[in-house]
């Protein structure tokens, strides 16, 4: 059988070529989404961890700022 194949690609290279340049856009999407998904998930969480910071009182923050060297 693959020698079938390699016949037909010393034939016409085009379909090898297509498909080689086929999986490289496959995988440059799925590393590009992969990325993207990343940067939103740490987003969303450095989001969550902002709004969920508790309100501190001024008095109780400048306490905290003479009690740390």
């Amino acid at each position: 059988m693959s020698t079938l194949l390699w016949s037909l690609a010393k034939e016409n290279p085009w379909p090898g070529l297509a498909l080689a340049s086929l999986n490289l856009v496959v995988a440059l999407s799925l590393v590009g989404l992969s990325l993207l998904l990343g940067v939103t998930i740490s987003l969303v969480a450095w989001l969550h961890a902002v709004v969920d910071r508790e309100a501190v009182p001024i008095k109780r923050q400048a306490q905290r700022r003479r009690a740390t060297p």
